[in-house]
């Protein structure tokens, strides 16, 4: 086997950012001329030539970069993979990327050298190889997240510029919660750890929208286009698609905005009809006040009343159609328990807010998940409660809930 230069193509696939319109990235793929690229490194391996076609890979990667016919201001981030099981290996510390990199006329800050992680054994070895690259002026994407083998405390160790999301997550988004959840869980270590997304592998126009909305900032993938050779690479092409999705994905973001603004709002309002119900009542008519109120609603999953201390006065009134879970863990409270310590109670009293509207989160009276409202009511006789809501969301709640709080 071979690792000569005709041996060999290199193709390039972008990767895209909509809110600047625009390819900031190539991420170069390996492509052999005669057999496939996982059975070329796999002889490769086996012959004791995985370090020689690695380095050939990536030379011949940033040879056709170079002499890609674009502006070096307007040129996006060259997005080279590392053979990473190769740092277990003793190369760490070779300075030959810095040598490839110098030698074909490029800087470090044109190249973003991808990573897996999970192919590392030696952690120290893989840290000092990820620090000293960064302070090389290299750029530092690990990739794969998201196939179920990745270290997420070593990520945060690693703290990468950028992690790529691997099209085991991306493929169906559109209709898994699950898998939003977990994307929606990267991108909020991302931001933790000050690093950007990449949701790799988007092929469809429901992928896109959807990882857009969970917080993705760059995207790669079919939908966009495929890997090709420089001399086909026609970066303007693309810009019509850019600019529609960008679009679509403005006019998204306002119309979730608008939708939670009004469900934030018909929520404070059935709220305020509701403390208006229990205002003048006798404290001995409270339960029969709510279970009357709760019974005419069907935005309602729960309600209850609490007095100022956060103790519960009320039963809790489950909404029209809802029976308790009958699992020990999901129990509508009782009264006499104590909510002082809920969210929703402290930072509507310790703030001195008149209501409060949590972010989703799973209620311990039926078990799904939930947002709750609370109100202060200030009862006819001077006395000062309030008001709780559970509200019940259906599957369209979860998603857009989902990209909010995200």
């Amino acid at each position: 086997m071979d690792p000569r230069s005709d041996q060999l193509d290199i193709h390039f696939q972008p990767i895209i950012s909509l809110k600047q319109t625009a390819v900031v990235g190539l991420e170069a793929l390996a492509r052999p001329k005669h057999m496939g690229v996982g059975q070329l490194f796999a002889q490769a391996r086996k012959e004791g030539r995985l370090l020689a076609l690695d380095r050939r890979c990536r030379t011949l990667a940033m040879e056709r970069y170079r002499d890609l016919n674009l502006p070096r201001s307007l040129r996006p981030f060259l997005f080279l993979n590392f053979e990473s099981s190769l740092i277990d290996e003793g190369v760490e510390g070779s300075g030959a990327l810095l040598e490839a990199t110098l030698a074909t006329g490029l800087e470090p800050s044109d190249i973003v050298i991808e990573l897996n992680e999970t192919k590392v054994q030696n952690t120290v070895t893989l840290k000092r190889f990820v620090e000293r690259h960064r302070e090389l002026g290299f750029l530092i994407a690990i990739d794969d997240m998201g196939t179920g083998h990745s270290n997420l405390p070593r990520i945060a160790e690693l703290r990468p510029h950028i992690i790529k999301i691997d099209r085991s997550l991306i493929a169906g988004v559109e209709s898994d919660f699950f898998k939003q959840e977990t994307m929606k869980s990267l991108v909020l270590l991302g931001k933790t750890i000050g690093t950007l997304v990449v949701a790799e592998g988007v092929e469809t126009q429901a992928e896109l929208d959807t990882c857009a909305a969970l917080g993705a900032e760059f995207f790669q993938g079919y939908h966009f286009a495929r890997a090709k050779p420089s001399a086909d690479l026609h970066l303007a092409v693309l810009q019509p698609a850019l600019m529609e999705a960008a679009c679509r994905q403005r006019a998204k973001a306002v119309a979730t905005i608008q939708a939670r603004h009004k469900e934030s709002f018909d929520l404070i309002t059935l709220a305020l009809a509701g403390c208006e119900r229990l205002r003048h009542s006798a404290a001995s008519a409270f339960d029969s006040g709510l279970a009357n109120w709760v019974s005419s609603n069907t935005a309602i999953e729960a309600a209850y009343l609490l007095d100022g201390d956060g103790l519960q006065i009320s039963n809790t009134h489950l909404g029209r159609g809802l029976r308790p879970s009958g699992n020990r863990l999901f129990t509508p409270a009782t009264r006499g328990t104590d909510h002082a310590n809920k969210e929703y109670f402290f930072s509507l009293i310790d703030t001195g807010l008149h209501q409060y509207i949590t972010d989703t989160y799973i209620s311990l009276a039926t078990g799904q998940p939930c947002r709750t409202l609370a109100m202060r009511l200030e009862h006819a006789s001077g006395t000062s409660f309030v008001l709780c809501i559970d509200q019940r969301l259906s599957d369209d709640n979860l998603v857009e809930g989902s990209r909010q709080t995200g």
